[in-house]
């Protein structure tokens, strides 16, 4: 990857014109055209893109078999506002090939990738994903009142909650290349907002962690001694008015016990309990 200059500004960029070359895809700001970074496909050169189009942000890069593939966002729609920033919801996503390995490869490692690709399309089609290019929505505002100044100066990846963060590991590379106006935290959950008589702007924020990068409770569930929990839900009421904000937090998670259940093919896995004098 080729880095493009930084700034000090925490709010991303919104749009990206995506030119995509033989030997490279490049991605750059249409806000600030200058702004951008690009992907180096093979060591080729081309003169003209085969394709242009307009995607609105980079959720994160995978590495398969046969290499590398980076997941774009290609449509959004506005759905309300977090403390008067606004929040867009996911509506559609796209994996992207970084390079040609998969046409040196041979017919098992072929099978193999596309099998792997098949998976990918289950994850382009992951519902209920949000995000916001000027604030981070995946921290509840009681612990935002209790955070420095400081903190919102930050960029948005280092704000986020990694628990709420549904692409938190998809973007390990590009926060390696230091791309932070780039770098869009998704939050998989549920974003409902109401009007009510013109004066209360009332959203609720459901925000699902849950283990594994699939982020289904049906692979695992349980606790452990630390008390971390397999499946966990954070559901934020919050009222705006007139200057004046109320959050109502529920927290729910696994049952405070040591157990854990690998959910397999069987009508009933089995439960396990874990005895423990600290349960």
């Amino acid at each position: 990857m080729e880095v493009g200059s930084s700034s000090s500004n925490f709010k991303l960029y919104d749009q990206f014109e995506l030119l995509e070359f033989e030997d490279r895809l490049v991605f750059k700001s249409l806000e600030s055209p200058d702004k951008g970074f690009s992907i180096c496909r093979h060591e080729s050169s081309s003169g003209k893109p085969s394709k242009t189009s307009t995607i609105y942000g980079v959720a994160g890069t995978i590495r398969l078999l046969a290499g590398t593939y980076v997941l774009v966002i290609t449509s959004r729609k506005e759905v309300g506002s977090f403390l008067g920033f606004p929040v867009y919801r996911v509506e559609s996503m796209k994996f992207l090939a970084c390079n040609e390995a998969l046409r040196f490869s041979n017919s098992q490692e072929k099978r193999d990738e596309a099998y792997f690709m098949s998976l990918l399309k289950t994850v382009e089609a992951t519902p209920g994903l949000y995000y916001s290019y000027e604030t981070d929505i995946t921290v509840n505002l009681q612990r935002r009142c209790k955070l420095m100044e400081a903190w919102t100066s930050k960029p948005l990846w280092k704000q986020a909650d990694p628990r709420f963060v549904w692409n938190n590991h998809l973007l390990e590379e590009l926060i390696e290349y230091k791309l932070d106006r780039f770098i869009i935290p998704l939050l998989q959950g549920n974003i409902l907002k109401l009007l009510l008589y013109h004066a209360f702007e009332p959203i609720c924020i459901l925000r699902s962690f849950k283990y594994g990068v699939t982020g289904t409770r049906m692979w695992r569930r349980g606790a452990n001694l630390e008390g971390d929990t397999a499946n966990f839900i954070e559901t934020e009421q919050l009222l705006e008015l007139e200057g004046f904000r109320c959050s109502s937090l529920q927290i729910r998670g696994s049952i405070p016990l040591l157990w854990e259940q690998i959910v397999d093919l069987s009508y009933k896995p089995q439960l396990r309990i874990i005895q423990h004098e600290q349960t």
